[in-house]
């Protein structure tokens, strides 16, 4: 089974990372409202697309940048 796998970097430098298995992202898109959905989508972060590239065997990639307290944070989200 396929897992998605989030990082954390602060600065630059890597803070942490794990794996979730991809039923969770099945079971986020049964249970999760379509404003929630939507709003990861605008992030950057598309649960059906992350679906699909499971079913597939395609990667997905996505990396969001956030500036908090004048700290530079980014998230990275992979199916492996």
């Amino acid at each position: 089974m396929a897992k998605v796998r989030i990082e954390k970097f602060i600065d630059g430098a890597h803070e942490t990372s794990f794996n979730v298995p991809t039923f969770v992202f099945v079971i986020a898109k049964k249970l999760l409202p379509q404003s929630a959905l939507s709003a990861l989508a605008r992030q950057g972060i598309h649960v059906q697309e992350i679906l699909n590239g499971n079913t597939r065997g395609t990667p997905y990639v996505a990396t969001l940048n956030i500036h908090e307290h004048g700290i530079s944070k980014q998230i990275s989200v992979s199916l492996n």
